[in-house]
């Protein structure tokens, strides 16, 4: 297989607005009959109707955001589980879903070695005026303690937990911090009123755009969130992320970004990368499920 490179023809852009189960089908890894990805020859985005890309694009605020980049990562999760659960992965371990994590003090969760790096090498990428929360600073209450409407990149390099059941109960897992009364679960409700300015969010954490199908609402899912909390648009992934495939990615994402190509352009780019560079190994399952949500051309817009 030899993937085109983004720029050296003229791609054309779709703009997929699912309906139904159609919404946790990842369309740019689907081959054509020459066995060529879609991704190879279209710079695939989703919305979640016409009506709200017609509002992201039209509701810009005169005054952006002025930071370029919060990233949260390198979270510390409680060591007694790591022996349980997956250190490739992003996902909670096999029996922590979301409703278990309202009834457990200490949740399954692997540790994300490589979380630190993928936040630390964006905000080198992307310099300017950035700020990271790692290691121990990467709470819950160190996140709400932020102005994150400054920002116009925010990143969580974390644990997702999805559930379809309950929607609001999903979550994304930080640290938690008993004496501030917050649990480290920034759940969908609280995402919801968080007043974001964002050009772009970046949820590089296991089904994160995974949730519960509202029919032509759509999906109920983190992302959704992040929009309805005023986010242009989001990254999320349908399924487990892997490490090495996910750092990867991202490495090359933020720097098509700085290359000038726009968040749609950029991601494509990078997922043509890593066929590029893994070849046969980089199996849909490592970079497909990474799908932006929104208006998919907001970052080139104010450069």
């Amino acid at each position: 297989m030899r993937p085109a490179i983004a720029g050296g023809e003229k791609n054309v852009r779709l703009i997929i607005v699912p309906d139904g189960k159609l919404h946790l089908l990842p369309i740019d890894g689907l081959q054509d009959d020459q066995g060529r990805y879609v991704v190879e020859s279209n710079v695939v985005t989703y919305s979640p109707s016409a009506t709200a890309l017609y509002l992201l694009r039209s509701a810009r605020s005169s005054e952006h955001a002025q930071r370029s980049f919060l990233g949260i990562g390198d979270v510390l999760y409680p060591r007694s589980s790591v022996v349980n659960a997956s250190v490739t992965g992003r996902s909670a371990a096999k029996g922590n879903d979301g409703a278990a994590l309202f009834e457990l003090k200490a949740p399954n969760l692997a540790e994300l070695p490589g979380s630190g790096e993928e936040v630390i090498s964006a905000a080198r990428i992307l310099k300017g005026d950035t700020h990271l929360l790692l290691a121990g600073n990467a709470t819950e209450s160190a996140l709400k303690s932020l102005r994150v409407s400054d920002f116009r990149i925010v990143h969580f390099a974390v644990h997702g937990i999805a559930d379809p059941a309950f929607p609001d109960r999903a979550a994304l897992v930080l640290g938690s911090s008993p004496a501030s009364g917050e649990d480290g679960l920034l759940q969908v409700r609280e995402i919801r009123d968080l007043s974001l300015r964002a050009d772009l969010v970046i949820l590089s954490a296991c089904e994160s755009g995974k949730g519960k199908l509202l029919g032509e609402e759509g999906i109920a899912s983190l992302e959704r969130a992040f929009l309805l909390a005023g986010a242009r648009s989001v990254i999320a992934s349908f399924w487990t992320t892997d490490d090495i495939y996910t750092i990867a990615l991202m490495k090359r994402f933020y720097q098509h970004l700085m290359d000038g190509e726009d968040e749609g352009a950029a991601l494509r780019h990078a997922k043509l990368d890593l066929l590029k560079d893994f070849g046969e190994q980089a199996l849909p399952t490592y970079w497909a499920g990474m799908t932006l949500v929104g208006e998919g051309s907001a970052l080139s817009s104010h450069k």
